[in-house]
Formats: C-alpha cells, sequence, structure tokens
C-alpha cells in the first residue's frame, strides 16, 4: 500500500511582484505563528486582506532561526 501524498508539499516556490519565495519558508512562517497562539482563521484573514505583504512576512518569520 503506498502512503498517501501530502496535502502540502514544501518544495518550489512561491512569486510576488517582487520575490520568489520558498514555499517551506511559508510553511514555516505559519508554524511559528500557530505555536505563538495565531489562529488559522488570523492567518488567512490578513492573506486576505494583503496577500503579498503577508506572504512575505510569513516567509521572512519562516527563515528566521528558532
Amino acid at each position: 500500500m503506498q502512503d498517501e501524498p501530502p496535502y502540502t508539499g514544501s518544495d518550489g516556490f512561491v512569486y510576488t511582484r517582487e520575490f520568489a519565495l520558498e514555499l517551506s519558508a511559508v510553511w514555516n512562517g505559519i508554524d511559528r505563528l500557530e505555536e505563538r497562539g495565531v489562529s488559522l482563521e488570523a492567518i488567512g484573514r490578513a492573506l486576505d486582506q494583503d496577500w503579498e505583504t503577508s506572504v512575505i512576512a510569513l516567509a521572512q518569520l519562516g527563515r528566521r532561526r528558532p
């Protein structure tokens, strides 16, 4: 029996007007915010309001050393 592929992969990039951001950095940023008590709903609202700024901030947070 084969394992199902993950729902989301961490390979690849997210593209903004100025940057190509590592998808793994974005996911790490989401994980770090969740660890700090920020809900996925709140993260989703931020992405809906200003996707580009939010995804850049998530990637920067995800690339920081713990």
